[in-house]
């Protein structure tokens, strides 16, 4: 309900009432502050009378025998609802008996006043027990409700002693009290009491209980003095029942925290032998009779921010006395007990609101002032993360100068870099240290160890790459000189030995961050600049591949001044790497001039590795490089190998190609003309065979050229074909005249000068039998 006075509402059986007009069971009378949809909701399902089964059962009607059932919920809308139903022996036809219930609505906003004040909400005294509707429907709202102000603790001893409860009992109680509000367990008691004094005793045993629950638990409990016998019932956590009717064959009901002190058993819970501090601690104040307000108000401010579920913690309560006790007391054992745990708990309730909680800070820098690193091996990884995580929130020197020294301290154990890995959670934290070693050279050897186990793992360039760009995500690394240089080291290492360093140095050039200031450019150009040289100088010419060479070309897209390099191997491979791709790059252009730059062992070893990189499917735009990997310094042309190399890795478009671009050396190279004559007469396969090409040749309009290949036909001709060649029109005359004697002697001749034909034709493999295919492989 909205506002700040008190609402009433009052049930009983009637002759009709707010929302029914029959007879029945209804809200007789209600505050015009109070809406009806929440009586309907919240206040009408507890608006019930349970008569002990004792005094039903013997038809008893003297209403003084009846307990009073006082019933305390607080449903979600935050109202606190307190009300009273008492037994009414005869009803308005004075026939049946029936209930009255009386219930207060105390508002959200001033709620408060009696959580932190138990006597206004356990002692109320101006509860109604009947009401004349002739009065009316309506109820005023209240400023205040009437109240005793007995002091319950003063009598507390009598009071258990009349109930048989012993402290230590109570001690259980008040811990199943806590872990229901928290959970879902029910807490059912039963009291060796007389029935009419039933519920007044409850509500004394509530107060006491209440006074020891801390404010956040006081906010939710829902509590019923009496019913006939224990049930489950929505935003009541407490109930006390008529004793004798507990069913512990109900499995639901054998669940819960039962405390039957009429019989002297209590089940459902299981803390003796176990500490228990927050228990402890109230026990110990509840054998003094005194209060805990203090400790609840610390505990409200320490808990502030946190969520619902952690302040119904038992364990919260657990911790949070550890710390009370150290703060005001000055004694240091808590934490000593258990160091740990005691971090973890200045921890847990740091992580929000830090600023209101200052006593708990200068609790932490306490310690860490006392402990100035974290000594035990066996503690000090989760010590560092409850400091790293503490220090996310409050940033204090001291944090940081205890996590340095700690890592100064573990520098040569195997828990260095774990601990490591925990500083980098926190970027503030990693910075500030990583910073602070770089301005004190002491440290340095802090973050050589650091990187190198950052890096140890890593072989591969583009891995080492990968993680830097990781790293990378704390941009202020590179202003630590330390951090650069180690990084350039395990470079230049993991070049050596890459399978490919010609891509490694292409993906260091490519490398990106997504925030590049001046800083990284700076940076991945020395890092760029120092992996060239390194490739340059492990560069085995030899085992170059032309996927080296195209990927050399993108690293150097920008060709440097060879003047201002050194004399050497790396030189020295630049120079041949580059002339390889200048003639690779574009073959059609490919000229010998390419290279001018190397030195004569330079230049044969670049024909070498042309040759080894052309075996494979040479094509048109390869013409160019094979003159320029056949060739010599004085500018000849192997031929010979060149056609063998054709032969080997070219087809015949290629081969066609080639010779037309060289038929005008027929004429003036003599080395060229033996070669291709050899070819073409001699290979078995040459293009001279194939119709298609033959055509081709013959093409050619050069006089040189079609003078050679006259010299070609003849040669390849059939064995008659160059004996009439040879003897023309006297060898037909002479056949005439002398006939077939002469021809006798012809054949003879011709036979015999077939064998020396043959002697002379066989060159390269079998002689040519004089027929031109379409087509040939």
């Amino acid at each position: 309900m909205t506002g700040k006075l008190i609402q009433q509402q009052m049930y009983t059986r009637e002759r009709g009432g707010i929302f029914l007009s029959t007879d029945g069971y209804d809200t007789i009378a209600i505050s015009e502050g109070l809406d009806k949809s929440f009586v309907k909701k919240y206040l009408h399902p507890f608006c019930i009378y349970q008569s002990p089964k004792a005094l039903t059962t013997r038809g008893e009607k003297d209403s003084s025998l009846y307990p009073e059932t006082v019933t305390l919920f607080q449903p979600e809308t935050g109202d606190m609802v307190i009300g009273q139903s008492v037994f009414v022996p005869a009803d308005f036809t004075g026939q049946r008996s029936a209930y009255f219930m009386h219930n207060y609505v105390l508002p959200p906003n001033r709620k408060e006043e009696w959580i932190k004040h138990p006597e206004k909400l356990f002692q109320i005294n101006d509860f109604q027990t009947s009401y004349k509707t002739e009065q009316g429907h309506v109820l005023p709202a209240l400023e205040e409700t009437e109240y005793d102000d007995m002091d319950v603790l003063a009598g507390k001893d009598t009071l258990l002693g009349n109930l048989g409860i012993r402290e230590e009992q109570f001690k259980q109680l008040l811990f199943a009290v806590m872990s229901s509000i928290a959970g879902k367990k029910k807490v059912f008691i039963s009291l060796n009491i007389p029935l009419q004094e039933y519920s007044k005793a409850a509500l004394q045993l509530l107060e006491l209980v209440y006074l020891y629950l801390p404010y956040a638990h006081r906010r939710k409990l829902g509590a019923m003095t009496f019913s006939s016998e224990p049930e489950s019932k929505n935003y009541i956590h407490v109930m006390f029942y008529e004793p004798g009717t507990l069913n512990m064959n109900d499995r639901s009901i054998e669940k819960q925290f039962i405390f039957d002190f009429a019989n002297d058993r209590i089940s459902g819970l299981g803390i003796s032998g176990q500490k228990h501090e927050y228990l402890d601690f109230a026990l110990d104040h509840f054998s003094q009779s005194k209060r805990m307000d203090d400790f609840f108000a610390f505990a409200e401010t320490e808990l502030s921010g946190l969520t619902e579920e952690q302040k119904l913690e038992v364990a919260s309560y657990y911790q949070l006395t550890s710390l009370y006790q150290t703060l005001n007391s000055h004694d240091d054992s808590f934490y000593n007990d258990n160091k740990l745990g005691f971090l973890n708990s200045l921890q847990k309730f740091l992580q929000v609101n830090s600023d209101e909680k200052q006593p708990l800070i200068e609790l932490f820098l306490k310690i860490l002032a006392m402990e100035k690193y974290a000594g035990d091996p066996a503690t000090a990884l989760d010590y560092i993360h409850a400091v790293v995580s503490i220090n996310q929130v409050i940033r204090s020197d001291e944090a940081l100068s205890f996590i340095l020294e700690t890592l100064n301290y573990y520098q040569n154990a195997q828990l260095f870099h774990k601990l490591w890995k925990l500083v980098e959670q926190d970027n503030r934290s990693y910075k500030a240290i990583l910073m602070f070693i770089n301005e004190h050279p002491n440290y340095d050897r802090l973050l050589e160890l650091y990187l190198d186990e950052r890096f140890n793992r890593i072989i591969r360039v583009e891995d080492i790459l990968c993680e830097l760009k990781s790293m990378l995500g704390s941009p202020y690394l590179l202003a630590i000189e330390k951090f650069k240089s180690v990084v350039i080291t395990k470079i230049e290492a993991s070049l050596k030995q890459e399978i490919n360093a010609f891509t490694a140095v292409l993906a260091i050039k490519d490398f990106k961050v997504d925030m590049a200031d001046k800083d990284f450019l700076d940076f991945k150009q020395k890092m760029f600049g120092r992996s060239v040289w390194v490739m340059l100088d492990h560069i085995r010419p030899k085992e170059l591949t032309a996927q080296d060479i195209m990927t050399f070309g993108k690293i150097f897209n920008q060709p440097i001044n060879t003047r201002d390099m050194k004399d050497g191997k790396a030189k020295d491979n630049y120079l041949m790497t580059d002339a390889l791709y200048q003639v690779l790059s574009m073959p059609s252009q490919a000229s010998p001039n390419q290279l001018k730059s190397l030195s004569r062992l330079g230049r044969e070893l670049v024909r070498e590795i042309l040759q080894q990189l052309l075996q494979v499917k040479v094509t048109t735009e390869h013409i160019p490089v094979l003159n320029i990997a056949f060739g010599s310094e004085h500018g000849e042309v192997d031929y010979g190998m060149l056609f063998k190399h054709l032969i080997q890795y070219g087809d015949d478009k290629t081969m066609m190609a080639f010779i037309k671009d060289h038929s005008n050396l027929v004429g003036i190279d003599l080395p060229y003309r033996s070669a291709l004559r050899s070819y073409l007469v001699s290979d078995p396969k040459s293009i001279w065979r194939n119709k298609k090409y033959n055509k081709e040749l013959k093409l050619i309009r050069k006089s040189s050229f079609k003078n050679f290949l006259k010299e070609v036909e003849t040669e390849t001709a059939s064995p008659l074909v160059k004996f009439f060649k040879k003897y023309g029109v006297k060898l037909l005359i002479a056949l005439v005249v002398l006939g077939g004697a002469t021809w006798f002697g012809v054949d003879y001749y011709a036979s015999k000068h077939t064998k020396t034909e043959e002697k002379k034709e066989v060159a390269y493999g079998v002689p040519f039998t004089g027929q031109v295919s379409d087509e040939q492989e």
